[in-house]
């Protein structure tokens, strides 16, 4: 199979953007108002730490992901056609049980990407067993901060020690400008926690 990269063709929009790309925070949040790039961003950001972990014995680079929406229809309609605007589905093997995977293999990468909805209750104790490299929260602010707080417990998993650890692991998060009620507003302005860093676009 030819190399992701051959299918993909990307530029930051706008500076902002770029410094979310050049942080290594353990959390990362990109704001901003609807069209402005920060959902593309959180899918460059998937492929780009899947290509810069660190390769097994074997020569292959393994990541696990989850992608995260509060609902199914929007899952399916917005989170995943951007997905797939950068990443083709025929590009390895999507996989439409619950949860949808879309699962790439190349001579140099093996990536499992599952897409969640906190709607299907399926898909919520998915989550909650997952062993993971990293993860992204899209529209975050419609999404409990207690999904946060229980992915920041299954990143870093995956790859297991045992074959070399995660090169980077953490959560990437992206959201229309939220409320002053709202985790995010908290996390950003007010309460900012260690490893956490806030982007607004």
């Amino acid at each position: 199979m030819e190399s992701i990269d051959q299918q993909i063709n990307y530029s930051p929009a706008g500076p902002t953007i770029k410094r979310f790309h050049e942080s290594d925070a353990f959390v990362r949040g990109i704001k901003g108002p609807i069209g402005s790039g920060k959902s593309t961003s959180c899918v460059i950001e998937i492929i780009d730490r899947s290509q810069r972990q660190k390769p097994y014995i074997d020569g292959k680079r393994y990541t696990r992901w989850a992608v995260i929406r509060n609902s199914y229809p929007e899952l399916k309609t917005t989170t995943l056609k951007t997905w797939g605007e950068w990443v083709p589905i025929n590009f390895g093997k999507m996989t439409y049980d619950s949860p949808l995977m879309h699962h790439i293999i190349t001579p140099e990468m093996d990536m499992e990407v599952f897409f969640l909805a906190l709607d299907r209750p399926d898909d919520q104790r998915k989550l909650l067993s997952l062993e993971l490299t990293g993860a992204w929260i899209n529209e975050a602010r419609e999404v409990p901060k207690a999904i946060l707080d229980a992915l920041t417990g299954r990143v870093g998993r995956f790859p297991s020690m045992a074959r070399g650890g995660a090169t980077w692991s953490g959560v990437i998060m992206d959201t229309n400008p939220p409320d002053d009620q709202s985790y995010w507003y908290n996390y950003a302005v007010e309460e900012r926690p260690v490893g956490y860093e806030f982007f607004d676009q």
